[in-house]
């Protein structure tokens, strides 16, 4: 009896073993990481300069308010 316990445990121990290795394929991400590099350069200037004109906005609003408000 105790051996048969020892067995399936061993036997599920192998199963468990087997069934939590990864078995995916490598996934090519080299286009991925290229579009990135030369994209992102650009989309990172457009955010910049649209934040910094953002930035100039809200403060000739603050200025005209306080110029006309007092």
């Amino acid at each position: 009896m105790k051996k048969q316990t020892i067995v399936k445990a061993l036997a599920f121990g192998a199963v468990a073993a087997v069934a939590s290795t990864p078995t995916f394929a490598a996934i090519d991400l080299t286009a991925t990481t290229t579009a990135i590099e030369t994209d992102g350069t650009t989309a990172i200037t457009t955010i910049g300069t649209t934040m910094i004109a953002l930035a100039g906005v809200a403060i000739v609003f603050k200025w005209a308010k306080a110029a006309i408000f007092g």
